[in-house]
């Protein structure tokens, strides 16, 4: 048999050809991979540009607020039109100097010089260096918390506003009620009782307006929007419905009446699980909305009354589903007690108070997440704003409420709703009112 060569190479070179070929081929096809992986991204990065710019221009032309303004700076001009200059540019520094200071209950006290006599040299000597060691590890540890803590950078976006509601009105007072979106049967039961604003009596020249603050929950916007269109009351701020965010929330209240609401002399906050002995309310209110204003604006003319909590203790630790909602880490709240604030269940505000909260809250780095305490405490507490008791008033915070409003001092009481039984709202509501009416005889 004849070895032939020939044949041989041109074997070798058609599978060098071949091979060649096919590789070519897989390079393609990694090419065309690659390319369609890259196209993928490109249309989902165009896709959330142009979603991102419609956000963008949706906000920079909502009618619900401007965007584009710093918010203390649009907070100022407000004030500025109002408001005497010398006294804001006082109460301007005052919260600039109480802030650098820190909370007041951290802040360092002198030393008697009587004691500071004893043991001079070796006294002064460990003291300075006590001191030196607390004041570095509180200087640490507030730097830390500023950079964690969340500030707003813009007002607060309503998607349903109601803006005109107090538009070239006198408001005696705003009675703003903390919801949820899917709370209709509570709403509906306050707007029939002690909201109706009928059967007030003696305190029916009394101005009132009442509003519900809802979160935002997407898949009930459409009948958050009927709702209004029927009641006129709803003010739903673009917020999503978390406990986390409570003070945000309490804060885009205050923000609402200080925009639209300017008005109104006094403003009552509460939440719609609490029933309110509106009567008690008008009748401690009654004097209060007699006295004159004035432009001035000064600390002594500001006031904030509720049920008072004096020394309370911050949580560190708890058990209960409740509890565990208002524990607070050494970093978030390094004191041991809190300053006086007043409870939830319901406070009232006189406007400049409220004025002057909102600007010292939107100028904080670091806002507390419990709301009650950090806007009826801490705020107040740095701006020096005395919190008050209304008058001898009483709030039951457990058990039952049915019995509770035969007491002639009877304000404020968690319903059932507060449990998370909404079943008997109504009916449970109506016999509070029935009872209060008839307790204080408004229509002597």
């Amino acid at each position: 048999m004849v070895y032939n060569s020939n044949h041989n190479n041109n074997c070798v070179s058609n599978c060098s050809r071949k091979y060649i070929l096919i590789i070519l081929l897989l390079l393609n096809a990694l090419i065309g991979v690659i390319y369609y992986i890259h196209g993928q991204k490109e249309d989902d990065i165009d896709a959330n540009v142009i979603a991102t710019n419609t956000l963008l221009h949706r906000r920079q032309h909502s009618p619900y607020g401007i965007k584009t303004i710093k918010p203390i700076e649009s907070i100022k001009k407000i004030l500025e039109k109002e408001y005497n200059r010398d006294d804001l540019m006082n109460f301007y520094n005052h919260v600039q100097k109480e802030y650098s200071l820190g909370l007041k209950c951290t802040r360092i006290k002198s030393t008697p010089a009587t004691l500071i006599k004893l043991n001079v040299t070796k006294q002064i000597k460990n003291n300075t260096r006590i001191i030196s060691t607390k004041f570095s590890s509180l200087v640490s540890s507030t730097t830390r918390s500023y950079s964690r803590r969340f500030q707003r950078t813009n007002l607060h976006t309503f998607i349903i506003d109601n803006s005109n509601a107090c538009l070239n009105e006198y408001v005696d007072l705003v009675i703003i009620i903390m919801s949820k979106s899917n709370n209709f049967k509570t709403r509906d039961a306050i707007r029939r009782t002690w909201a109706s604003g009928k059967d007030l009596g003696i305190y029916s020249s009394i101005n009132i307006k009442y509003f519900f603050l809802i979160d935002f929950d997407e898949k009930l916007s459409h009948n958050m929007r009927l709702e209004n269109n029927i009641f006129h009351d709803i003010i739903q701020v673009e917020l999503p419905e978390q406990y986390t965010l409570v003070t945000q929330r309490v804060l885009s209240l205050i923000e609402w009446s200080f925009r639209y609401c300017r008005t109104a002399k006094y403003l009552f906050k509460t939440d719609d699980d609490i029933f309110v002995n509106l009567i008690l309310l008008l009748k401690f209110i009654s004097s209060l909305i007699k006295t004159p204003t004035n432009n001035s604006f000064l600390i002594s003319d500001m006031k904030i009354y509720g049920y008072q909590h004096i020394k309370a203790t911050a949580f560190r630790q708890a058990s209960d589903p409740v509890g565990i909602r208002y524990i607070v880490t050494v970093d978030e709240y390094p004191c041991k007690l809190y300053p006086t604030f007043l409870s939830g269940f319901g406070y009232l505000i006189s406007k400049k108070a409220r004025d002057a909260i909102l600007y010292a809250a939107y100028q904080d780095v670091e806002p507390f997440r419990i709301s009650d305490v950090y806007f009826t405490g801490i705020i107040p507490d740095y701006l020096s704003i005395p919190r008050q008791p209304l008058s001898n008033y009483s709030i039951r915070f457990f058990g039952n409420c049915d019995n509770f409003f035969n007491h002639p001092t009877a304000f404020a009481c968690a319903g059932s709703s507060h449990h998370g039984n909404t079943s008997d709202t109504f009916n449970k509501f109506n016999q509070y009112w029935q009872l209060v009416k008839q307790k204080h005889r408004i229509f002597s």
